[in-house]
């Protein structure tokens, strides 16, 4: 950067040598003119000016006003005219700007020219002055830009060093409610500490649904399981005849089906998170589904709760066997939560780009603050009237319903019942 600046700061020197050389001609040339082919010399004629020299010679080199310097004489004196035009030349080592400019009524044969010529050095003195004041603020720039850098780079190091420090304490101590701390001075800081901040609120959450699941899963195979071992003990302890026997085992059965029932949905759970389940896709008629599940459910349906259908048509593309899951566990949940003798509505149909399957009971309802949870493994509004679930039926239905870029919306209202609509994607 320095060679070019030099560069180009000696040809800008070089450029206002010679324009200040013309403009100091030009000014002298109105001090002569010519009368009656004569010379006339004002009185105001300068033959040294600001540095630059000037004299008159003649087409053939001689003086008329005027003389060179002994330095440059003979080298000057030789110099053949060039008129209204400013070169270089060099005289005794050292380089001089010479310019003619012909004096106008001058005649052909005797024509006379002012010559004035500057020697370079003379000129530099004031420009390698800005040149040195030049340097010096370039290099006292640069010493300010080195500075302010030192100092930005460890106040960013320390921000750096205090967001490492941290996650190097939450990689230790796996306290994840450990935040990155940051004082907003430094905008792309700002944005990295946030970011890591999101990831890590993520994983707190993560890994506090990972406990709540596991405290879940442990409290719902426990009641089943205690029972088991209780019966088995009972069974053991003495003789209790046949049908003792018989009802243990009945108890016992119950129980285990129960087990199964959670693992069996946990391990689907696994398979959708993990996408390892493969949708085998085929044409669904929503009608025909949902017919189906009614009858089938309809007839082991207790309390006398009626089915009422209300069908339009439904088709989409999906897997049967998943789409069955859905219908069967919202209206199971819906007969389930209805007053004995009661009714629900089963209908099908579609909505703009969506096909849906609306379930509506007219049961108790669900309170207001728990329509967030329902969808949340293992979570019961109300256990003591649901002693039959375990809290994986809506949770395995939305998963499902996302599976096939659907969706589940639930409304509902305390004493009135509640409505599931199923959307998925028309087809």
């Amino acid at each position: 950067m320095l060679i070019m600046i030099r560069v180009l700061s000696n040809a800008a020197i070089e450029y206002d040598i010679k324009q200040d050389l013309r403009k100091e001609i030009e000014k002298n040339l109105q001090n002569v003119s010519m009368e009656n082919r004569d010379l006339k010399i004002s009185e105001d004629f300068l033959y040294e000016n600001d540095n630059v020299h000037f004299l008159i010679i003649d087409n053939e080199l001689q003086i008329v006003a005027g003389e060179y310097s002994d330095n440059v004489m003979e080298e000057l004196q030789n110099l053949a005219i060039k008129n209204k035009t400013s070169h270089a030349v060099i005289c005794d080592g050292e380089k001089y700007y010479v310019r003619d400019v012909r004096i106008q009524g001058s005649g052909i044969k005797n024509c006379l020219y002012i010559r004035g010529f500057i020697r370079k050095a003379d000129a530099d003195s004031s420009y390698r002055a800005i040149e040195l004041i030049s340097y010096l603020c370039i290099v006292g720039v640069l010493c300010i830009i080195l500075i302010c850098e030192l100092f930005l780079s460890k106040r960013i190091s320390t921000e750096l060093k205090n967001m490492c420090q941290t996650a190097e304490q939450i990689g230790s101590n796996l306290d994840m409610s450990q935040r990155i701390k940051y004082n907003n001075q430094f905008k792309e800081i700002a944005v990295l500490a946030q970011a890591n901040n999101r990831m890590l609120d993520r994983m707190e959450q993560t890994f506090q649904m990972q406990e709540q699941f596991t405290s879940d899963v442990a409290h719902e195979l426990r009641t089943p399981v205690s029972v088991v071992m209780a019966q088995c003990q009972y069974a053991r302890g003495k003789d209790i005849g046949r049908e003792g026997y018989e009802e243990a085992l009945e108890v016992i059965y119950r129980q285990s089906r129960k087990i199964e029932q959670i693992i069996t949905q946990l391990l689907n759970f696994s398979r959708l998170d993990q996408d390892r389940v493969q949708l085998q896709e085929e044409l669904l008629d929503l009608v025909e589904i949902v017919e189906s599940v009614c009858e089938s459910i309809q007839e082991k349906a207790q309390g006398g709760i009626l089915l009422r259908l209300h069908m339009q048509d439904a088709v989409t593309v999906g897997d049967i066997g998943l789409i069955i899951i859905v219908v069967q566990n919202l209206v199971t949940n819906a007969i389930k939560f209805s007053e004995k003798g009661g009714q629900v509505d089963v209908s099908t149909g579609t909505e703009q780009d969506w096909v849906y399957v609306k379930v509506r009971d007219y049961g108790i309802g669900i309170e207001p603050e728990h329509l967030e949870s329902i969808f949340r493994r293992f979570y019961q509004c109300d256990t003591s009237r649901n002693a039959e679930g375990f809290g994986l039926g809506l949770p395995l239905c939305e998963k499902i319903a996302q599976k096939h870029g659907g969706r589940i919306e639930v409304v509902s209202e305390v004493g009135k019942g509640s409505a599931f609509t199923l959307y998925l994607p028309q087809k």
